[in-house]
């Protein structure tokens, strides 16, 4: 790995994930309450609302719901602009699952302040004394104790992490249980084999465009991964799910663009099939290492080091500070209620 990756604060806060990871889910964090709130028999649907990189949280946790063998509770991830604005259709038995590493986000502020939204409300966040959490039924905390880059890093898997232990207690999933108290360790492998792999990227000149791919979970982790190319590397980025990418999306690639594969599983043949027909549009590409080796539920967090170390490595190259983003007060601006 390049001497600038490594020195980034984005990396350093990558670094820290798995000891802030086996924090989130080492079961003080208020899991198992939130747990148990979504168990109530008068709970029939959990709607999870985030925006950005919360709402595919929610995607993670609703991809995993489809991926588990039972699903006892139905689970549908919506972005939060959607809920704020009155457009969501709520139905008896509903449970608002807030998403948010900051409590403020002004989407879902407006959405707890909602005479139309249900009376349940849980939240999953990185501040337990926030708005949205004071206002919740349960809350689950994300353990964030520091955050050196502008972009989220800990925060993001942390509520990965949370919402697949707090499903995992929901459906009985032994197996996810497992998988996530593993994740720490899962997060260790994923951050030593980036950095092989960094070592190892083709010497490739700056694409003018991306796109990402995965397969069933790791759909979630395309989405994220496209969202942090887009903010550190300021390249347009499409996330997609792999037959997505396989058909629509590779219409638009050709010679200068770059592809990054994120493969789950011992084997990913969707995966290959995609590769293939994005080289042969002329696309270069990449897959990231990490997924392959966890539970493919996991896949947001596994191939969450790959995805970052090819952000700012792609920023350095075109002179961008990948730890202080130039948009980031227009971010604000909009983000937080005045």
């Amino acid at each position: 790995m390049r001497d600038e990756i490594s020195a980034s604060a984005l990396w350093r806060d990558v670094c820290d994930m798995p000891g802030n990871l086996q924090e989130s889910v080492g079961g003080s964090s208020g899991i198992e309450a939130l747990a148990d709130r979504i168990v109530d028999e008068s709970v029939r649907r959990i709607v999870a609302v985030g925006n950005g990189a919360s709402y595919y949280v929610a995607q993670a946790l609703w991809l995993a719901a489809l991926a588990g063998e039972r699903c006892p509770k139905e689970v549908v991830a919506v972005p939060s602009g959607l809920v704020a604005r009155g457009t969501f259709r709520w139905r008896d038995g509903d449970l608002l699952l807030a998403i948010s590493s900051s409590g403020e986000f002004r989407d879902i502020v407006e959405a707890i302040d909602s005479c139309t939204r249900p009376a349940g409300l849980v939240t999953v966040t990185a501040e337990p004394d926030s708005t949205v959490a004071r206002a919740s039924d349960a809350v689950a905390v994300v353990f964030n104790p520091t955050q050196r880059a502008a972009t989220h890093t800990q925060a993001f898997c942390g509520a990965v992490a949370v919402c697949l232990a707090i499903w995992a207690r929901v459906s009985r999933d032994n197996v996810l249980g497992r998988a996530v108290e593993e994740v720490p360790t899962a997060c260790r492998r994923a951050i030593l084999a980036t950095s092989d792999w960094c070592d190892s990227l083709p010497d490739v000149e700056t694409p003018t465009a991306l796109v990402t791919y995965g397969t069933g979970p790791a759909w979630a982790a395309a989405l994220e991964s496209a969202l942090l190319i887009k903010e550190v590397a300021r390249i347009p980025c499409e996330g997609v799910e792999t037959r997505e990418g396989a058909t629509a999306t590779m219409t638009g690639l050709s010679p200068g663009h770059l592809v990054l594969s994120l493969p789950t599983g011992a084997s990913d043949p969707l995966v290959d099939e995609a590769d293939e027909m994005c080289i042969r549009q002329g696309a270069t590409v990449l897959r990231a290492p990490g997924g392959a080796e966890s539970d493919r539920r996991l896949a947001a967090i596994t191939t969450f080091p790959a995805a970052l170390a090819l952000s700012v490595e792609l920023a350095l190259r075109g002179g961008y500070d990948p730890d202080q983003p130039e948009w980031i007060e227009a971010y604000y601006a909009t983000a937080r209620r005045a």
